[in-house]
C-alpha cells in the first residue's frame, strides 16, 4: 500500500507562484492572470490536503484520489518550471547584452508564439487539477491549517547528533557474547561463528557494535572488521566490502581470484574478529563459498552474524545461536522515558506516566519503536495530545507484507511534510546505503524539498532536517568524518516503511534483478549492470536518475535514456568519456543536479553554461579537466561547484565572484588580471573545504584580504598552496600576503605548502584558529621556527614537511602551557634534512596522547624523546643513533625501520624493554647484514616481516628463540639471504610463512617439519626452493608435505630453442 504524499510538493508551488521573478515574468508576458488563477486552484487543494493524507489510511477511494491529484500537480510543476526557465533565459540574455534585434527569443514573433503556448499549457493543468479538486465533496475533507513549520529552530540549533551509545536491557547479553569471543574455540576450520538472531528493530546491530567496540575485544583480536551484508550476497562484492573494511580505503580490484588472493594475504596468520551484519542469504553454496577465503585466519578467529532469519542463524552458525529476544517491560519504559522526557524530567510530567505505559505497551518491545515514537512524544506537551496518539486508528493498521510497525507509521504521520518527504526520498538508495548529508542535502534541494525559511539559507535548512530526522531515529549510524563530512543509514524497517510511502515513485533498479518499473516513476536508481529493458526505456516522467556503485562491469552510460526525461531534475553521470557526450545534457534545461565526476574530458564545453536552473556541478576526480567554460559567471543558481582532485586545472573562468549563491568550491587557481583575482573569492559564502592555488598571483597585503577568508566562518579545510619554485627568487611580499590570508577562527584544518617567506604570520602565532584539529606545513623551506602548536588544544594531527631550515623542535613548538599538545594522536615529521634536536618540556606533560608517530628523512636527528604514549611507530633513517633511541618507547605494538644502508647491525639491546611489541617490520635495510639475537625479547611478537634487505645472510639461531607467540612470517627480495637456520624451530606458533624473492636460499630447514601450527607456505621468485619443493619428488618436499596450504608460484620462464618463452608452470594447493 503506497500512500501518496502531496502537501510538500503543493506548498513549494504556492510558494514557487509567489517568487518575485515568476510574477514578473507574469506581468511582462501577461499571463498574470493565468499564474493568479493557479495559485487559487492550488490553495483550495492545500486547504483539504492535511485532512485526506490523514484519512488515506483508511479509504482506499480517496487515496486514488490523492493519486490523480499528484500526477496532476507534477504536470502544474513541469509546466511553472518551464515558465521559471524562459525568465532565467530572458535574464541571463539581458546580463550578456543580447539586443532585442539579435535574440530570437525576444523577436516579437517568439514571444507571442511563447506567451500562447504557456497561456494553453497553464489553462490545461489549472483545469485537469480544478476537475479532480471538485471531487473532494464527496469525501467530505475538512479544511485545516497545515503546519509547514520544519522545526523549532532556537530548540534544534543547540543539539548536536545523537549518540546512540547506551543500550537498554542488554547487558547480560553483551557480556555473555564478549565471553564467547575471548574463549578459544578450537574448529576444525579455526573459525568459528557465532549467529544472533531476533527479529527486524530488536537491536542486533547495536548490540554487535557494542561487542566490537569493547576494549577487551579490541585488545584480543589482531584485526576486526565490520561489513554490512542485506540481501546482495555476493562473494565478490563482500571479499571487496572486506578489504575495504581492512584498508579503509577503496578496492581497485574487480576479479573474484584476485580479490581473493588478496584478502587471504590480508588474513594469514592474524587473530580476526569479522561481524557480517544483517545477513539475508539461505543459500549453502554462497556461505561456502565466502567461508572457504576466511578459513586462512589464525586460530580463534571469529565471525559474529546477527540476521533475521532463523534458517540463515542455522546454516551459519557453528557455535549455539543467540536468540535475541523484545526488551522487557521496564526496560522498555527506561528507553521510552528518556526519550520522551529526558533525563530525570518525568517527575515534572507524572500525569502522563500512565499514558505513556500504555504507548510503550504497544511498541511491543521493540527498542527501534520505543526510541523513534519516544522522540516523538517529547514534542507533545499537553495530556489530549498523549491520548491523541494513544487511541490513534494507525494502531488498528495490518502490519503488511512488510511488516512496517505501527509505532513507526505512527511517527512519520506525525511530521512535519517536507520532513516526510525528504525522509521517504531516502528509499531511493538500497538498503544498508552509506548516506552522504551533504549529498542528501543537494538532491532534496535538486528536487524542491527544502523549504524557503526567511534568513537561512537552503543548505542550512537541510542541515536541520538531517538532525531533526536523527534526532527523531529515521536515520541512525551517523558518522562524522570531518565537519563537512557526515554520513548516516536508515534501519531496515525504516527503508521499508520510506519504501512503502514511495514505491509508486521511487525504484532501485538493481544488478541482474527484474523489477517492476510504474508507469509514473519520479525517480530512479541504477548500477553499471543495471538492464535497460523495454520497460524502463518507456518511462518519461523521471525527475531523479542516481547510480549507485558497481565495480563488476566496464561502465556504459545510459545518457540516451536520461535525455529522454525532459524534465530531469538530477542527473547522474559519471565516467563520462569526452565532450561530445557532455553537449547533449545541456538539453537538459530543468537540471538542479549534475555530477560528472571521474569523467575524461578535458574540456568542458561552453554550451554546459545554458543549464542555468544548477544548483550542484560535480567535476571531482576529473583528472584531465585543465579548463572550464568562460561564461560559467552566468551560471547565477549555482551552489556546489565540486572540483576535488582536478589537478590538470591551469586557471579559473572569468568572474566567479558573480556566482554569488555560490557556496562550495573545491578548488580557486588566482590569475593576475582582473576577474581572476583573488578578491573574486570576496563576496562569496564558502563552506566547507577550499583550496588557494597560485598564490604566487597575489601581490601584497590588501589582495590578500580582499580574499575575505576571515568572514567565511562554515570554511572548515584551507589550503594555501604556492608554486613549487623553491630554486626561484622569493615572491615579493610574501609574508604580508600570508598575513592578509588569515582564515575565520572556525576553521578545522590548515594546510600550507610552497610557502617561501621566513617566519608565519601573527595569526599563526597568537593561535588565534583555536579550533584547529589538522595542520599540514609542507615545503616552507626558509621558515626557522615553528609556532607554539602545543598551545592548540583540540589538535589531533600534524604533519611537517620540506622544512629545512628548521633545526631545533622545543620550547618554542611546545609553548607554555601546563599541557603541550594535549589532543595529539599522529605526528609525521618528513624531508627533515637539518633537524638536528627534538626536546619535551621538562616538568611539564608532554603528547600525552599521541599514538603513531612517522618519521622520514631527518638525517641530522639523533635522538628521539621519550613518549610513553607511542604505539605505533614508523622510521626510516640511516642514522643508528636515532634507531636506538628507539629502546625507550616500551608501549610500542608497531614498528617498521627503514632506510639503514650503511648500518651493518641494528644497536645492542634494541629489542629489550620492547616486549609488548606485536608487529615488527624490517624494509630496504641495505646495509644490514644479519638480525640481532635481541629479537629473543620480543615475546609478544605475532608479526614478522623481513624485505628488500638485500645484504642479510641468515638468520640468528638464538635471535628466533623467544617468538614462541609468532603466527606470521614474511621475508621477500632478500637477495643474498641463504640460510633461515634452525633457530625456525623455536616459532611454534607459526602459521604463515611467506618466502618471495630469495633467489639464493637453497633449501627448506629440517626444524620446519615439527612446526606444527603452520598452515600456510607460500613460496615465490626463489628457483632454488622451487625446485626442492615440486611435489613428491622434489628433495623438501618432505618436510612440507603435511602443510594444509602449500603454494609454489610461477618459477622464471625458460628460453626455448626458437628463441620464444617456454613457460613453465608449477601451482597447486594442497589440503
Amino acid at each position: 500500500m503506497a500512500d501518496i504524499l502531496l502537501s510538500a510538493l503543493v506548498s513549494s508551488m504556492v510558494g514557487n507562484l509567489n517568487t518575485s521573478a515568476l510574477q514578473e515574468f507574469g506581468v511582462a508576458l501577461d499571463l498574470r492572470a493565468e499564474l493568479d488563477n493557479l495559485e487559487s486552484t492550488l490553495s483550495t487543494i492545500q486547504a483539504v490536503l492535511q485532512d485526506a493524507e490523514e484519512k488515506q489510511w483508511k479509504s482506499e477511494a480517496i487515496r486514488n484520489w490523492l493519486r490523480k491529484l499528484k500526477e496532476g500537480a507534477y504536470d502544474a510543476d513541469d509546466v511553472l518550471d518551464e515558465f521559471a526557465t524562459e525568465a532565467l533565459i530572458q535574464k541571463s540574455e539581458k546580463e550578456k547584452g543580447v539586443t532585442s534585434q539579435v535574440s530570437s527569443f525576444f523577436s516579437l514573433q517568439n514571444r507571442l508564439i511563447f506567451r500562447m503556448k504557456m497561456a494553453h499549457k497553464l489553462k490545461n493543468v489549472r483545469d485537469r487539477l480544478e476537475a479532480i479538486s471538485m471531487e473532494r465533496s464527496k469525501f467530505h475533507l475538512r479544511e485545516l491549517d497545515i503546519n509547514m513549520e520544519v522545526f523549532d529552530i532556537e530548540r534544534r540549533q543547540t543539539g548536536s547528533l545523537v549518540n546512540e551509545s547506551e543500550i537498554y536491557g542488554r547487558g547480560e547479553e553483551k557480556e555473555k557474547i564478549i565471553q564467547v569471543l575471548l574463549t578459544h574455540v578450537s574448529d576444525q576450520d579455526n573459525l568459528a561463528i557465532y549467529a544472533v538472531w531476533g527479529m527486524g528493530g530488536l537491536g542486533k546491530t547495536t548490540l554487535a557494535q557494542l561487542i566490537y567496540n569493547d576494549a577487551r575485544v579490541q585488545r584480543h583480536y589482531d584485526m576486526r572488521i565490520w561489513v554490512c551484508v542485506s540481501d546482495d550476497f555476493h562473494i565478490r562484492k563482500l571479499v571487496r566490502a572486506i578489504i575495504e573494511s581492512i584498508d579503509g580505503s577503496a578496492c581497485n580490484l574487480s576479479e573474484l581470484d584476485p580479490l581473493q588472493q588478496c584478502l587471504q594475504e590480508k588474513l594469514r596468520g592474524r587473530k580476526f574478529l569479522l561481524v557480517l551484519d544483517d545477513v539475508w542469504n539461505e543459500y549453502h553454496d554462497k556461505w561456502n563459498g565466502l567461508k572457504e577465503v576466511l578459513r586462512c585466519g589464525s586460530n580463534g578467529s571469529k565471525v559474529i552474524v546477527t540476521t533475521r532469519i532463523e534458517n540463515v542463524a542455522l546454516m551459519m552458525a557453528t557455535l549455539p545461536i543467540h536468540h535475541m529476544g523484545c526488551l522487557s517491560e521496564n526496560d522498555s519504559w527506561s528507553l521510552f522515558t528518556r526519550c520522551a522526557f529526558g533525563m530525570g524530567r518525568l517527575k515534572e510530567r507524572s500525569e502522563l506516566e500512565s499514558i505513556g505505559k500504555e504507548i510503550v505497551k504497544k511498541c511491543g518491545g521493540v527498542p527501534l519503536a520505543i526510541k523513534t515514537l519516544g522522540s516523538l512524544m517529547s514534542l507533545k506537551s499537553t495530556e489530549s495530545e498523549w491520548v491523541s496518539v494513544k487511541e490513534s486508528q494507525i494502531w488498528e493498521l495490518p502490519e503488511g507484507e512488510n511488516s512496517i510497525l505501527p509505532a513507526l507509521r505512527l511517527s512519520y504521520h506525525h511530521l512535519p511534510p517536507h520532513l516526510r518527504q525528504c525522509f521517504a526520498f531516502c528509499c531511493i538508495f538500497p538498503k544498508d546505503y552509506k548516506l552522504n548529508r551533504d549529498e542528501l542535502i543537494q538532491l532534496w534541494m535538486a528536487n524542491g524539498f527544502i523549504p524557503f525559511k526567511e534568513s537561512l539559507e537552503p543548505h542550512d535548512v537541510g542541515i536541520i532536517i538531517f538532525n531533526e530526522l536523527v534526532w527523531r531515529s529515521f536515520f541512525q549510524d551517523v558518522v562524522e568524518y570531518s565537519p563537512s563530512n557526515i554520513s548516516c543509514k536508515m534501519h531496515d524497517l525504516m527503508h521499508d516503511l520510506a519504501q512503502s510511502i514511495m514505491r509508486l515513485e521511487c525504484v532501485v533498479v538493481e544488478s541482474d534483478k527484474e523489477v517492476k518499473v510504474p508507469k509514473m516513476i519520479r525517480h530512479l536508481n541504477y548500477t553499471q549492470r543495471t538492464s535497460w529493458d523495454i520497460e524502463v526505456c518507456k518511462v518519461r516522467s523521471l525527475r531523479s536518475c542516481i547510480e549507485s556503485p558497481n565495480y563488476y562491469s566496464e561502465y556504459k552510460s545510459p545518457l540516451s535514456f536520461f535525455l529522454k526525461q525532459k524534465y530531469l531534475r538530477v542527473c547522474d553521470s559519471r565516467r563520462q568519456p569526452s565532450e561530445k557526450a557532455l553537449r547533449s545534457i545541456t538539453s537538459l534545461k530543468h537540471l538542479r543536479y549534475l555530477d560528472m565526476s571521474s569523467s575524461k574530458f578535458k574540456v568542458l564545453p561552453e554550451s554546459i553554461t545554458c543549464l542555468l536552473n544548477l544548483q550542484t556541478l560535480k567535476l571531482d576526480n576529473c583528472h584531465s579537466l585543465h579548463k572550464l567554460p568562460n561564461g560559467m559567471r552566468h551560471m547565477k543558481n549555482l551552489i556546489y561547484l565540486g572540483l576535488r582532485d582536478c589537478n590538470s586545472l591551469t586557471c579559473m573562468p572569468e568572474g566567479m565572484g558573480q556566482l554569488t549563491r555560490l557556496q562550495s568550491l573545491s578548488i580557486f587557481i588566482v590569475g593576475k588580471e582582473n576577474g581572476y583575482q583573488l578578491s573574486e573569492l570576496k563576496g562569496l559564502h564558502l563552506r566547507n573545504d577550499l583550496s588557494i592555488k597560485e598564490l604566487d598571483n597575489v601581490r601584497n597585503f590588501e589582495e590578500a584580504k580582499d580574499a575575505n577568508l576571515i568572514g567565511k566562518q562554515n570554511l572548515h579545510l584551507l589550503s594555501l598552496v604556492w608554486q613549487n619554485k623553491s630554486q626561484c627568487p622569493v615572491p615579493e611580499k610574501v609574508e604580508d600576503v600570508l598575513d592578509g590570508l588569515q582564515p575565520h577562527s572556525n576553521l578545522k584544518v590548515l594546510r600550507i605548502r610552497n610557502y617561501l617567506g621566513s617566519k608565519f604570520p601573527t595569526w599563526m602565532q597568537d593561535l588565534l584558529l583555536h579550533d584547529l584539529i589538522e595542520i599540514s606545513l609542507i615545503k616552507c623551506e626558509r621558515c626557522e621556527h615553528l609556532p607554539p602548536l602545543g598551545k592548540l588544544p583540540f589538535l589531533k594531527v600534524l604533519n611537517i614537511r620540506g622544512m629545512d631550515s628548521v633545526k631545533y623542535l622545543g620550547n618554542e613548538l611546545h609553548g607554555d602551557s601546563a599541557i603541550s599538545f594535549p589532543s595529539l594522536e599522529r605526528l609525521r615529521l618528513e624531508l627533515m634534512a637539518n633537524l638536528e634536536e627534538w626536546q619535551t618540556m621538562d616538568g611539564r606533560e608532554n603528547f600525552p596522547r599521541l599514538s603513531t608517530l612517522n618519521i622520514f628523512g631527518c638525517p641530522k636527528l639523533v635522538e628521539l624523546p621519550i613518549i610513553p604514549s607511542i604505539t605505533s611507530l614508523c622510521i626510516y633513517t640511516n642514522n643508528a643513533m636515532l634507531i636506538k633511541s628507539v629502546m625507550n618507547l616500551t608501549s610500542l605494538s608497531f614498528l617498521q625501520i627503514g632506510g639503514m644502508h650503511e648500518s651493518t647491525l641494528l644497536p645492542d639491546g634494541q629489542f629489550q624493554n620492547l616486549t609488548a611489541m606485536k608487529r615488527f617490520t624490517l624494509d630496504y635495510c641495505k646495509g644490514l647484514e644479519s638480525l640481532p639475537e635481541g629479537l629473543q625479547y620480543l615475546h609478544s611478537l605475532r608479526e614478522l616481516e623481513i624485505r628488500s634487505c638485500t645484504n642479510i645472510l641468515s638468520f640468528p639461531v638464538n635471535g628466533l628463540r623467544g617468538l614462541s607467540s609468532l603466527q606470521r612470517l614474511w621475508i621477500q627480495n632478500c637477495d643474498k639471504l641463504c640460510s633461515l637456520s634452525e633457530g625456525i624451530q623455536y616459532l611454534t606458533s607459526l602459521e604463515d610463512l611467506l618466502i618471495n624473492g630469495c633467489p639464493e636460499l637453497m633449501s627448506i630447514p629440517d626444524e620446519l617439519q615439527n612446526l606444527t601450527a603452520l598452515k600456510t607456505l607460500r613460496i615465490e621468485r626463489c628457483p632454488h626452493l622451487q625446485r626442492r619443493c615440486k611435489k613428491d619428488s622434489g628433495e623438501d618436499w618432505h618436510k612440507i608435505a603435511r602443510i594444509p596450504n602449500i603454494r609454489i608460484a610461477d618459477p622464471p620462464p625458460v628460453q626455448s630453442r626458437n628463441g620464444c618463452k617456454a613457460l613453465q608452470k608449477l601451482k597447486f594447493w594442497s589440503t
